[in-house]
């Protein structure tokens, strides 16, 4: 895997704080996790965004009554199947 190096601008508390939790020799696999995670989480949004109104009610009208008692509905009849 190929490394960059990248400069970035922080707070002098924010580098207090992690200089105080975050041990020298973790620190780059700390803020490397922590983007990681950060870019997940903004992939998700983008995708939540990108696919809202996908789901209409004249296409799904299971889900009318909303979602969370479509998904009871699936709980329970899975639940008496396998018993």
């Amino acid at each position: 895997m190929a490394f960059r190096q990248l400069n970035v601008a922080i707070s002098d508390a924010l580098y207090k704080d992690l200089q105080h939790l975050v041990p020298a020799g973790e620190r780059t696999r700390f803020i490397t996790q922590l983007t990681e995670n950060g870019l997940r989480h903004l992939r998700l949004l983008r995708a939540a965004e990108h696919s809202f109104g996908a789901w209409s009610k004249q296409e799904h009208p299971e889900l009318r009554q909303g979602t969370r008692a479509y998904v009871r509905r699936l709980r329970v009849g899975r639940r008496s199947k396998s018993v």
